[in-house]
């Protein structure tokens, strides 16, 4: 019995008993499996239901991607839309060190490359270039010239030198070399502008920064490029057109160039001006430089000095203080002036006429015409110290213009708390004060506009892609004397030139209206006026009946004769001459004609050209076969 129980005992089958780890186990990886299915079933319906645009987002990541564009610098242009500045493709070239074996012979034929003909140039840069290659053994990238002319880059590249690859940038080019340099100004090797517009107007004539896609193949290769694809409106550069008139800024700066030379003088600065709008036509300056090889110049070179330097204006001072003085009515121009044989004692000091001249009583229009220092004196000090100085305040002297150049010079006009007993005097007949040349065209426009003080100005207008984006409207910036003062005034400094020290301003078949200048300059050493030192300047409009430009010269410490009516009225006269005729600005002895079209007829294809008058007066033209009547504008 026992034993039998044993063996059922024995047989009986053993029951499983599960570990709790087990247990645990089982239920966490299960939970997770869950968790992950259940995740990626909603994830899915996610994707399926709701996500659309994401995953076309996604899609287009990984078939494109963006890379950036090189975009020129806008140009600039003249007013009748001529090149001032342009931006030309060129090649760069670039090297990795890391794949040249052999960092002398590589550095060996670049040199020979770029310069083939210069010895001393070809050492100094393969020296350069050796230097470059071992200090950046570990580098992938080195520049090794920028900007390529055309020739070397054909030179270089069929040099096949291992690890060289090239890069196309743009060059900032100036066709117009040293015309109209000073304002335009010029760009660095990276395109960013460092002088005159250039620099003014960087951030709106600079390259955007933009961006293109390309398209990718599955192995992230590029199979389209950007210049396929369309750029957006916005990162077309701007173009400006400018005020200046190619024309113009080429007669400025050739005759102001020639008296230069003819006197020997240290330089000089010409300015053509729209005496109504504020517009430059030209700014000539002497010496000047090539903004294509700015770095071979002095610095100095580079400022526009018309802007950035100020000086004493002499004589040319003197219409301002009639001017205050005929507004507030205390002199009209028949008013006569008793300038005191010629010495006039103001303190301790003699106050004395140019050339010694000895005048007694003179009006208004002869104090002006024959530049009288005492005449001038006798209406600064009716005018009282305050108003002559708010008066030239509203001329825009001590303030800086707001022309759009760097650097500009707000000249020197004290404050009466620091004027001296000899300062009202003085600052009549324009010592003791310093101005721009752009300041003082500016405050001759306030006379030929009739009594508005503008701001100056250089830009016309943007274009983005030939479409006209702004136009730049002319700034008045407030009235300054009445139109009958300024009416006034013109025919004052008409006398100027017809009957006092501006006569070889004259200009035949217009009218002129100007006043001479010559400033003794302060000698540096001795820190008083020099005897031998001056600034000849004469400035003034024409026709003075309808002004159509200001023209202001100065030539800066001529040899010899130094008086401005001998020196820089003759070179106002040829500027506004030629510019006249560029212009077409129409003038006493100006032809006109007009063409009666209703007369034509047809006649035999010889070419006749008819200068005799017919029975009727008109001068019969004929031009291939076309029969024109000409007849005279009255």
């Amino acid at each position: 019995m026992g034993k039998n129980r044993n063996q059922r005992k024995k047989n009986k089958p053993l029951s499983k008993k599960r570990s709790p780890k087990i247990v645990v186990r089982t239920l966490f990886v299960g939970a997770a499996l869950f968790l992950f299915f259940g995740s990626l079933a909603v994830r899915l319906t996610q994707l399926t239901l709701f996500s659309g645009e994401r995953v076309e987002k996604f899609s287009e990541q990984q078939r494109f991607r963006s890379v950036k564009l090189h975009a020129p610098r806008g140009y600039l242009f003249d007013r009748n839309h001529n090149e001032l500045a342009v931006s030309i493709p060129l090649m760069s070239a670039y090297i990795n060190p890391k794949k040249v074996t052999d960092a002398r012979s590589a550095a060996r034929n670049i040199a020979f490359s770029i310069e083939p003909k210069n010895n001393k140039k070809r050492n100094i840069l393969f020296r350069k270039l050796l230097a470059k290659l071992k200090s950046s053994s570990n580098k992938k990238f080195v520049w090794i010239s920028r900007k390529l002319e055309p020739k070397t880059y054909a030179g270089l590249k069929k040099k096949n030198i291992k690890g060289i690859g090239f890069v196309s940038e743009y060059k900032r080019f100036y066709p117009k070399r040293d015309v109209a340099a000073k304002i335009i100004g010029f760009c660095g090797i990276d395109n960013q502008g460092l002088s005159g517009l250039e620099y003014h107007y960087d951030d709106l004539i600079e390259p955007v920064q933009a961006r293109a896609k390309v398209r990718r193949d599955a192995f992230g290769r590029v199979v389209s490029m950007p210049k396929t694809l369309d750029v957006s409106e916005g990162a077309k550069p701007i173009n400006m057109i400018l005020t200046i008139d190619e024309r113009v800024q080429y007669i400025a700066e050739r005759a102001l160039e020639r008296k230069v030379i003819e006197t020997n003088a240290k330089g000089g600065i010409a300015i053509v001006m729209n005496p109504h709008t504020g517009g430059i036509l030209a700014m000539a300056e002497q010496p000047k430089f090539n903004p294509n090889n700015f770095s071979h110049y002095n610095p100095e070179r580079w400022k526009a000095h018309a802007v950035s330097h100020a000086m004493e204006p002499g004589s040319t001072f003197k219409v301002f203080v009639a001017a205050a003085a005929l507004e507030e009515r205390l002199t009209s121009s028949r008013d006569k002036i008793y300038c005191e044989n010629g010495k006039y004692k103001i303190g301790q000091r003699i106050i004395s006429e140019a050339h010694n001249s000895q005048y007694k009583n003179l009006t208004l229009l002869e104090v002006i015409a024959k530049s009288s220092n005492i005449g001038a004196v006798k209406l600064a000090e009716r005018l009282g110290k305050e108003k002559l100085f708010s008066y030239l305040t509203s001329f825009g002297f001590g303030l800086k213009t707001g022309i759009d150049l760097p650097y500009e010079n707000s000249g020197l006009l004290r404050p009466v708390s620091s004027w001296s007993l000899g300062s009202l005097p003085s600052i009549s007949f324009g010592q003791e004060v310093s101005v721009t040349p752009i300041q003082l065209a500016t405050g001759i426009s306030v006379f030929a506009n009739g009594g508005y003080l503008v701001r100056p100005h250089l830009v016309l207008a943007y274009k983005r892609d030939n479409k006209l984006e702004k136009i730049i409207k002319p700034y008045i910036r407030h009235r300054v004397i009445s139109e009958a003062t300024a009416k006034t005034v013109v025919k004052i400094m008409e006398g100027v030139v017809t009957s006092g020290t501006g006569g070889k301003a004259a200009l035949s078949g217009f009218e002129v209206a100007g006043k001479t200048g010559t400033a003794q300059k302060i000698d540096k050493l001795t820190k008083s006026y020099s005897s031998d030192k001056f600034l000849s300047s004469f400035v003034g409009f024409f026709p003075a009946n309808n002004p159509r430009l200001v023209i202001l010269v100065m030539v800066d410490e001529p040899e010899g004769i130094a008086w401005g009516g001998s020196v820089a009225a003759p070179v106002f006269s040829e500027i506004a001459s030629r510019s006249a005729r560029a212009l077409r600005i129409v003038g006493r002895n100006t032809d006109r004609y007009v063409i009666d079209w209703s007369r034509m007829t047809n006649t035999n294809n010889d070419e006749v050209v008819s200068n005799k008058s017919n029975a009727s007066g008109t001068k019969d033209l004929n031009f291939s076969g076309l029969l024109s009547i000409i007849k005279p504008l009255m």
